[in-house]
């Protein structure tokens, strides 16, 4: 939530939050100062979120530890009902979790999401100009950046969950998909059926009930058992720091735009394999 009133930064806080205000200007800077957020879900992932939004200057960071607007650790049912309550009164929605070396973050900014990207400014060259010598084939940029306002829209975790896989259009973009995000549905269905996550403790359990929900999640939605194969169940136990801590800076960073309205967002899913090292936007939901 942003304040209405426009929020003074003293000079103190000017100091403070000296190279975040360079970075992306006073007027982001007073509307995170004018900003409360609320962060469900404090383990490995939550703690991250919660230092990143603090440090980047928040006005109010309420902290809701193993309930269900920053959702963390909880259940699918519980993401896609607070989802759909906080869409009604165009409050923004971050859901993020992590699964051994798997980690993901969602977001629903609204129908309609406004913010500000900077571009650099392209300098045509003048007829006059020299077309002989090294700087010739030089782009010149002027150092006054071009401000632009542009919209995004995003879709609620319901609709995200929910794609038909036997559209012609959906198996077209098959190949192309990530399977984290199958990969997101078989951890979250094994988080209903059991209410927890794979434990280590419970591996030789945890390990061919994942491989069997991994089968039916795939059944359900109508897609090949190829597409993902039970390799990754090995790496989903437990929470890993550094993957927490991968997820987190990115969740927070999310945030940090969201409510300072600078730049452009995630749309709408981030997921990050630990085992690869490497992270993928993308996005889905209806059309």
């Amino acid at each position: 939530m942003i304040e209405k009133e426009d929020p003074v930064i003293t000079e103190e806080e000017a100091a403070q939050y000296d190279r975040q205000i360079r970075l992306w200007g006073l007027d982001a800077q007073k509307r995170l100062r004018g900003s409360r957020v609320l962060l469900a879900g404090l383990g490995g992932l939550g703690a991250e979120v919660a230092k990143n939004l603090i440090l980047a200057g928040v006005k109010g960071l309420t902290l809701l530890d193993h309930e269900k607007v920053c959702l963390t650790g909880c259940s699918k049912d519980v993401m896609v009902r607070i989802d759909q309550l906080c869409s009604q009164h165009n409050i923004l929605v971050f859901c993020g979790d992590v699964h051994g070396y798997y980690g993901y973050m969602f977001c629903n900014l609204g129908p309609e999401h406004n913010y500000v990207e900077e571009k650099p400014k392209v300098v045509k060259k003048s007829s006059g100009d020299s077309n002989d010598g090294p700087d010739a084939k030089k782009v010149k940029v002027d150092l006054n950046e071009t401000t632009m306002v542009k919209k995004v829209r995003f879709c609620r975790l319901k609709e995200a969950l929910e794609v038909d896989w036997t559209s012609d259009k959906a198996k077209a973009a098959l190949k192309r998909t990530p399977v984290d995000y199958f990969l997101l549905h078989v951890l979250l269905k094994f988080r209903t059926d059991k209410g927890r996550d794979p434990d280590p403790q419970c591996f030789a359990e945890d390990s061919q009930l994942l491989s069997q929900i991994r089968q039916d999640v795939l059944d359900t939605l109508g897609v090949a058992s190829e597409v993902l194969n039970d390799d990754f169940i090995s790496f989903c136990f437990s929470e890993m720091s550094p993957v927490c801590a991968v997820v987190g800076g990115v969740l927070g960073q999310e945030i940090v735009k969201a409510l300072s309205q600078r730049d452009a967002p995630h749309r709408n899913f981030f997921f990050f394999d630990g085992r690869k090292g490497n992270g993928m936007v993308d996005y889905f939901g209806p059309n």
